[in-house]
């Protein structure tokens, strides 16, 4: 016998199809944002109220289509419009502005790059074969493709110092760093994180690895966060050899990177890096998947890892799984404020 339709449950289905089409046009806010990010619209709004149009003249835009995005970008409550055709910084797009406290500017300009949205339409192909959607598109690995594309390579690697300037209080806030006389960042990037843990511990020694190109824009930024003097950079391939001669091995997002055969490979470099080191440990920060079916932002990362570099995101269980294949044991999973966790391990 057929569920008679009522009045509630019109209502439910309706609410239901408005849900799957916002789901579907996701990509649509996405593409809004990287304009207004890119543009700098919140940098122009800093000192108050202003006219599409004025927006328009200083960004070289149409009036007409600008007025649209923002237009879009207010309905979601990115920007405000306390007149007609006049826009405002809301509390969410104050964090767009390029230099306020807690700015995600270059952490969503690498988000919402169109590249990214590129890749993640092939996500069919990944499903089908369980490999990485760029390769399939571009034919390389994906850090291979980002080396080849100046302008891509540049936002992502602003984007991630973003990401580790935003993720530091809370790793900091969770773990205690004291006891490690020389601490190395394993694929660190530019240095952000590594440097504010030498701020915190003024006896500390850091050295910074990464690969040669990305090693060579770093030093900028460690001179104007004053580390020159404590801070080494060295350039290597951690898939090759990671040097010996730190109290602890730090490597954050990246494990998550890639499959376990290749994580195994960088834990077995740590591993020969620390054999002899008496108390010495592995940090690692990155998110841990739950086991249930609760929310959590591991779960979309994770199609990002299944189609970029053919990583994933793990469990508590995998975690110590693959630690413990790569003669590691986990002595702490200590959760952040932050989606992330800081696993401690040593060898064992």
């Amino acid at each position: 016998m057929a569920t008679p339709v009522t009045e509630t449950t019109t209502h439910s289905t309706i609410a239901l199809r408005q849900q799957l089409m916002q789901i579907a046009e996701g990509y649509l806010p996405s593409a809004c944002l990287h304009v207004a990010v890119k543009l700098k619209i919140a940098d122009l709004l800093a000192d108050g109220p202003r006219p599409v149009e004025d927006l328009a003249s200083a960004t070289g835009s149409n009036a007409d289509a600008l007025y649209r995005v923002l237009r879009a970008l207010v309905s979601i409550g990115i920007f405000s419009e306390p007149q007609a055709r006049t826009l405002a910084l809301s509390p969410a797009a104050e964090l767009l502005r390029t230099n306020a406290p807690g700015s995600v500017r270059d952490m969503l300009l690498w988000m919402s790059n169109p590249f990214l949205m590129h890749v993640t339409s092939d996500l069919p192909h990944s499903v089908g074969t369980g490999k990485p959607a760029i390769e399939h598109l571009y034919g390389k690995p994906a850090f291979e493709c980002f080396a080849s594309m100046p302008e891509f390579a540049r936002a992502f690697n602003e984007g991630m110092t973003a990401i580790s300037a935003a993720l530091a209080p809370a790793v900091l806030e969770a773990y205690d760093f004291s006891g490690v006389g020389t601490l190395m960042d394993v694929a660190g990037g530019q240095g952000y994180f590594l440097c504010e843990v030498l701020q915190r511990h003024p006896q500390m020694k850091g050295i910074l690895l990464d690969v040669p190109s990305v090693v060579e824009g770093a030093k900028c930024l460690l001179c104007d966060m004053r580390m020159e003097e404590r801070c080494q950079p060295v350039a290597g391939n951690f898939f090759e050899h990671i040097p010996s001669g730190a109290d602890a091995y730090f490597m954050q997002h990246i494990l998550h990177d890639w499959s376990d055969e290749n994580a195994l490979k960088i834990l077995a470099n740590v591993r020969q890096a620390l054999t002899g080191r008496a108390g010495g440990r592995l940090i690692v920060v990155d998110m841990v998947l739950p086991e249930d079916s609760r929310p959590h932002p591991s779960k979309m990362l994770d199609l990002l890892m299944l189609m970029f570099p053919g990583g994933r995101e793990r469990t508590e269980r995998e975690w110590r799984d693959l630690l413990a294949r790569g003669g590691f044991t986990v002595t702490r999973i200590a959760p952040t404020r932050a989606p992330d966790s800081v696993i401690e391990a040593v060898i064992g």
